[in-house]
């Protein structure tokens, strides 16, 4: 299985493309449904939401979480509307319109699709980037859970995001893998043999925030997380906080999995007037 940084590489200097599906207004915002090709892979399909007339130039990539899909990232509008920025999400692999029965999917195949999907977040954004929807500079990157994971793979590896807000993310997949409450994820576990656990580890690294949250730094990092979280542990994402550098802001809910919505929509505006004044 190629890394995701080799594969990107490879994929950006393919004929990238994208093509309008459907299109909708949605509490005064327009919504666009796309597809992002280029040759050798699937379609990946994105949502563009931005207030009318057009999009800002200051765009958020919204990555969900698991078993969740791009339509999550209308979840994001008391965060987006205040600062007037547009928003972008893609279904992640096996997720949204590629939906995929994750109980069928081998360790193997859930790792490359994990790996995949840092690999078309970043497609997406070379496809703002080029049609003016984000502008040099004024690219946020929101992640959720999973999306918070990858997220902190993503902002690592791409420094064209300005900042990171991470969501109960974090660190150690190996560790998250063997404690987590999340149904799915219990579900995974028991299929795999501890033998095939192990060997498994080396692939994890990858796609791991803990091996790639340092190097967000110089820009600003925001993570917030629940106390009480059984889905992805409180501890591993201290783990992951603990291991990036500054700038960087914490936040602990005194929650569990679930933030309570209005008060990380607030701390997530607030952090963007502190630290990336020139987005607010």
């Amino acid at each position: 299985m190629k890394g995701h940084e080799e594969q990107y590489e490879e994929d950006r200097k393919k004929d990238l493309h994208f093509s309008a599906v459907r299109e909708d207004v949605v509490d005064g915002c327009v919504c666009k449904w796309l597809k992002v090709e280029r040759e050798g892979d699937e379609p990946v399909p994105c949502l563009l939401v931005h207030k009318t007339p057009a999009p800002s130039g200051k765009l958020m990539l919204f990555l969900h979480g698991l078993d969740g899909r791009k339509e999550d990232a209308l979840d994001l509008k008391p965060v987006v509307d205040p600062l007037g920025f547009s928003t972008l999400a893609i279904d992640a692999r096996r997720h949204g319109e590629r939906k995929a029965d994750m109980s069928k999917l081998s360790p193997t195949d859930i790792l490359a699709g994990f790996s995949q999907t840092i690999v078309d977040n970043r497609l997406a954004l070379d496809i703002a980037l080029q049609q003016g929807w984000a502008l040099p500079g004024k690219a946020v990157l929101v992640g959720v859970s999973m999306g918070g994971i990858l997220g902190g793979v993503v902002a690592g590896v791409d420094d064209r995001i300005a900042g990171a807000a991470l969501l109960v993310p974090g660190g150690d997949l190996a560790g998250i893998l063997g404690k987590s409450q999340h149904p799915m994820v219990a579900q995974f576990r028991g299929r795999i043999p501890g033998f095939v656990f192990r060997a498994i580890g080396g692939q994890l690294a990858s796609v791991d925030p803990i091996n790639y949250v340092d190097k967000i730094a110089p820009r600003p990092l925001l993570i917030q997380l629940g106390k009480h979280d059984t889905f992805v542990p409180f501890e591993n994402g201290m783990k992951l906080f603990q291991k990036a550098k500054e700038p960087k802001d914490l936040v602990v809910h005194d929650s569990g999995h679930e933030l309570p919505v209005d008060r990380a929509a607030a701390e997530t505006v607030n952090w963007i007037a502190k630290r990336l004044p020139d987005l607010a």
